[in-house]
């Protein structure tokens, strides 16, 4: 009896003593695992902040960036040249032109009608202005602003078709006379001179 009761005691003994050590495995593996669950969830807090910080950061510089290019792709535009100097030097000038022509000796014989005084006063009075028309034209080439000489150029086009479409009409009216040619060179010669007045008027000043 006595030898059954001494074995009962020294296997609860055993049993208290087994649980007692698990216990304190689980309560040490608990303390263990704390410190590495503290750590990673700080790790993660850290992760999170750096990842905000980047976003921020490409953020700000994206905003940067697009503001220099806003600033590179749009500068400040000079308005376009839409008339150069020289008006009325260019007036005098063709002025001149006339008082020339007027002086030449083919002038009063032209005023009476001979034919081949007309035809010579009015083929050179033709060209001394074609010639100040092309020199005209060269002027504002070269000082209109790219968009406004685009514009002059295609108009400068349809004057020089509608220029020959006249002059062509008024030499038929002559076809076959002596006059065919002295009514194609006048035409020519007014349609010329008043083209040079129109340009400086509308693209020159001062």
């Amino acid at each position: 009896m006595k030898k059954s009761n001494w074995l009962t005691v020294t296997t609860l003994s055993a049993m208290v003593l087994v649980g007692m050590s698990a216990c304190s495995q689980s309560s040490d593996e608990d303390a263990a695992s704390k410190p590495e669950s503290e750590a990673a969830a700080a790790s993660t807090d850290s992760d999170d902040s750096q990842v905000e910080d980047t976003k921020e950061s490409e953020g700000n510089e994206k905003a940067q960036s697009d503001e220099r290019s806003v600033e590179e792709s749009s500068p400040e535009q000079d308005p376009p040249v839409t008339k150069v100097e020289g008006k009325q030097a260019y007036l005098a000038k063709l002025d001149n032109i006339q008082k020339e022509l007027d002086a030449m000796p083919d002038k009063k014989d032209s005023d009476k009608g001979a034919t081949n005084a007309m035809k010579n006063y009015y083929g050179v009075s033709y060209e001394k202005y074609d010639d100040a028309l092309n020199e005209i034209y060269s002027l504002l080439k070269e000082k209109l602003s790219p968009e406004v000489m685009a514009e002059l150029k295609t108009e400068q086009v349809k004057w020089i078709e509608e220029k020959e479409a006249k002059a062509e009409k008024e030499r038929l009216k002559y076809e076959g006379g002596t006059f065919e040619n002295v009514a194609w060179y006048i035409s020519l010669y007014e349609s010329t001179k008043a083209r040079c007045y129109e340009l400086v008027e509308e693209y020159m000043q001062k």
